[in-house]
């Protein structure tokens, strides 16, 4: 079995309401819907920040409890590295399948500044890099899968220090795929690649109006990204984004895409990485000089492949030893057809209904189902957050059940054709009962009881809008307004 790298964590999470009558722009917080009150459908209690390793949600479109032999496998909140069992083996094979033709020892780097940077990666390539010095420091059973991949041709160099077309410094997720030919068709045409190493998110911030606001612009275009590269089969890597410290709201909100693009991954069962908590507790949270682009261990000149505790202090060291350890497990269980490392772990308890919700069991959370397979069907209107909207479209229920007052940030992510909104119950799991609702964001403290969260199909022209989403829950920080 493969150790995961855990870390304990406390993330944020608010809480807002907003009336969602169809699409609305994603806000930056959302106003009023009534004040909560405890008491409504029952489940266990969701765990501190973080959880215990397991937590998570299960896959897109699934809808069912997730974690199973055969089932969507859960992503641990608390974990740097997400697990890789046979279920998520098994995904990645299938990708893989779908073009044989491609290079089994080379991958390509889709990202921004922190992917072009050298380094990450480079000190893996060996003599063609002879500044940097490869202390595996205890690692040593990665050797075979780096020696694996130096000898992937990589358009003239290795893959590890291959000048990247779809990598450039300032660039968000929208641009790897915009343009024709889009800047990731270029590089994988000129690489035939295998694996991919994706890591989008920091300037992807900086894309709307507000933090808030550019999240699901975010969530549509790496998923877009992704699409690509899985139709073209080519294996994913996820990472996600560093902590901020250059701005104190950023720095809030870093949680929060963490949370998100796990999520994202999580859905499709691709391997993950955390960059955020992978670095949260180093000194100076592993930034350099400008808080926002991670440092390296430096013994003369960089060193970003020295392993040693030393070397573990700092942002790039960190990086590359988890993706190398992510390369070399996905080499195994797709070249090499190995057995997966990971054992299934515990899936999200119940089955969506109103009598049986899914339980939201830690913060922060995520699960992705389907409306479209959801059994009930029983609210058509909010009346309680004085709505008028048709959403008598299928429902899927969550029960939330929190010891003390807690703020939260609730989030709905769903793709184009699908329109299903949130809203969030007390007391009851009527219609009458709601005391919030909005089409993406839901940010407010709650109360210490029982709380149901309900994701509801709108329905346009006579046809409920159904289909596939994603929610996100995270506990806010004290420090974060928008949650109080």
């Amino acid at each position: 079995m493969r150790l995961l790298l855990v870390t304990v964590l406390g993330l944020t999470a608010a809480c807002s309401s907003d009336e969602g009558t169809g699409k609305q722009p994603a806000a930056g917080g959302a106003s009023s819907g009534g004040a909560s009150s405890g008491g409504a459908s029952s489940g266990g209690q969701a765990g501190q920040s973080g959880g215990s390793a397991g937590t998570g949600g299960g896959a897109a479109g699934s809808g069912g409890s997730g974690g199973t032999a055969d089932g969507p496998t859960r992503y641990p909140a608390n974990a740097v590295t997400s697990p890789v069992n046979e279920h998520v083996a098994k995904r990645l094979r299938a990708i893989a399948s779908l073009d044989a033709s491609r290079k089994p020892d080379v991958f390509m780097k889709v990202g921004d500044s922190h992917t072009v940077s050298k380094n990450l990666m480079y000190c893996f390539a060996g003599p063609s890099q002879p500044s940097y010095q490869l202390e595996l420091a205890g690692n040593d059973a990665l050797l075979p899968s780096i020696q694996h991949f130096r000898k992937g041709s990589a358009a003239g160099t290795t893959p590890f220090d291959r000048a990247s077309l779809a990598a450039v410094v300032g660039k968000s997720a929208s641009w790897a795929t915009a343009g024709s030919p889009s800047p990731m068709s270029q590089e994988l045409g000129a690489l035939n690649p295998r694996f991919a190493l994706v890591s989008y998110g920091t300037n992807d911030m900086q894309m709307g109006v507000t933090f808030a606001s550019a999240l699901w612009p975010f969530h549509e275009n790496l998923s877009k990204l992704l699409d690509q590269l899985e139709s073209s089969g080519v294996v994913p890597i996820v990472a996600g984004l560093l902590p901020r410290g250059d701005d104190a709201t950023a720095a809030l909100w870093a949680e929060v895409y963490d949370v998100v693009t796990r999520g994202i991954a999580e859905g499709r069962q691709l391997p993950y990485l955390s960059m955020y908590l992978g670095t949260k507790d180093l000194p100076k949270q592993g930034l350099a000089g400008d808080n926002l682009h991670g440092n390296v261990y430096v013994a003369g000149s960089s060193q970003p492949c020295v392993f040693t505790s030393a070397g573990l202090a700092f942002s790039y060291n960190v990086r590359n030893l988890t993706s190398m350890q992510q390369l070399d497990v996905v080499k195994r269980v797709v070249v090499d057809t190995e057995q997966a490392p990971d054992a299934t772990v515990p899936g999200t308890s119940g089955t969506g209904t109103s009598a049986d919700p899914f339980v939201v069991d830690a913060l922060p959370f995520t699960h992705h189902a389907n409306t479209d397979a959801a059994p009930d069907d029983a609210i058509e209107v909010y009346a309680g957050c004085g709505s008028t909207a048709d959403e008598s479209g299928p429902e899927q229920y969550y029960t939330l059940v929190v010891s003390e007052p807690t703020p939260i940030r609730a989030m709905l992510f769903d793709r184009e054709g699908v329109d299903v909104d949130l809203h969030l119950l007390s007391g009851g799991t009527t219609g009458a009962a709601c005391k919030a609702r909005h089409d993406r964001l839901i940010e407010r403290t709650l109360p210490a009881g029982a709380h149901t969260f309900v994701v509801d199909s709108f329905v346009a022209s006579g046809k409920a809008q159904s289909g596939e989403y994603m929610l996100a829950i995270t506990r806010c920080a004290p420090t974060d307004a928008a949650c109080q």
